[in-house]
């Protein structure tokens, strides 16, 4: 039985009868739903783990960085594999939502967070994104963990609140004025239940968090991050609906926040999406539709937008708020209801 090291991170026993071919990981359509929960479940934990995939049997010793994802061809180098085959995998995307040309023009409810500057970095990366001068955000380890348990998650749902969920189709902001046709969202669905015997639709958010890998701490919240409020907020204006249902489900439990539309703090937020929108990517894709341009940070510096809108801090302050308002209405933990 040959092994494998690698900078001391794991080790990799390899089958003596089936031999490893490096193009085998390289090509997605190779992977089964089996293979590719082991291939991400390399970096899932810190505390040894055993899976099976394919030809290989995995062992954990320690948590391996993301670079060790071109792994299992010894070399990166001489396989030619990387992160971006792996995580372009069928069986690791999202089951429900396939909307990549809808959103390739528009800002979409989960990029409200990173227009506005609630991440070092992003909104840059954004625009730049926007512009097609880098590629557009596909998947990490956390949006692939969520991929492939957010079915789990809706089942788990349904099952503890008796609510029907219908899978929606991608929403376009253009009901009050076609002008906003440049917003749009995806929700995980509509709730439909009665109250007082009447029927009320509100939309559904999934999170299923990575919280690193690490599954000792892998506890469903007990407060909403604030970094959520953009994107449910904008859901909640661009779908038309009242309130949402936002779910957390992990490893060890799950749990259930109740939100409401709030029109003052879409308003404030749409200021700053439109001044991102307007000042900053429109007039630079105008720009490079009149001549190419080879590095936008450089060459369209003047319309490259600040690591933060002005209002970020006002968003984030009233974003608190919404979360201080906001009901836990249920967490369980290893099947035991605490609230």
């Amino acid at each position: 039985m040959g092994t494998l090291t690698h900078k001391g991170c794991a080790t990799l026993s390899r089958s003596p009868l089936i031999p490893f071919s490096p193009s085998f990981v390289s090509s997605p359509k190779n992977f089964s739903s089996s293979a590719a929960h082991a291939l991400l479940n390399l970096s899932l934990y810190r505390y040894q783990k055993s899976q099976s995939c394919s030809s290989l049997s995995i062992k954990v010793q320690c948590r391996p960085s993301q670079r060790y994802l071109c792994y299992l061809g010894y070399s990166t180098k001489s396989s030619g594999v990387g992160t971006n085959s792996i995580f372009q995998a069928s069986c690791l995307q999202h089951p429900f939502k396939n909307w990549q040309e809808e959103r390739k023009d528009r800002l979409t409810a989960s990029t409200f967070g990173g227009a506005i500057g609630f991440w070092p970095g992003r909104r840059v990366q954004l625009w730049l994104e926007k512009l097609g001068a880098v590629e557009p955000f596909t998947n990490n380890f956390a949006t692939c963990w969520s991929n492939i348990k957010v079915k789990d998650a809706l089942d788990r749902y349904e099952l503890i609140t008796g609510n029907n969920v219908s899978i929606t189709k991608f929403h376009q902001y253009d009901i009050k004025n076609p002008h906003d046709s440049w917003l749009g969202c995806s929700p995980d669905g509509v709730v439909y239940r009665a109250t007082y015997g009447l029927p009320s639709s509100g939309v559904l958010l999934i999170k299923c968090p990575f919280f690193n890998g690490e599954k000792q701490r892998s506890y469903p919240w007990s407060r909403i991050p604030l970094y959520c409020m953009p994107q449910a907020q904008g859901l909640m204006e661009i779908s038309d609906m009242e309130w949402m249902d936002l779910y957390c489900w992990t490893l060890n439990g799950s749990s259930l926040f109740r939100l409401y539309r709030d029109q003052n703090y879409w308003e404030l937020m749409k200021e700053a999406l439109s001044d991102f929108w307007w000042k900053h990517v429109q007039p630079a894709k105008d720009l490079c539709s009149q001549c190419p341009v080879k590095d936008p940070r450089f060459e369209m510096k003047s319309l490259k937008p600040a690591p933060r809108h002005e209002l970020c801090g006002d968003i984030v302050y009233f974003s608190k708020c919404l979360v201080d308002n906001s009901e836990l209405l249920i967490r369980e933990v290893h099947g035991k209801l605490q609230i």
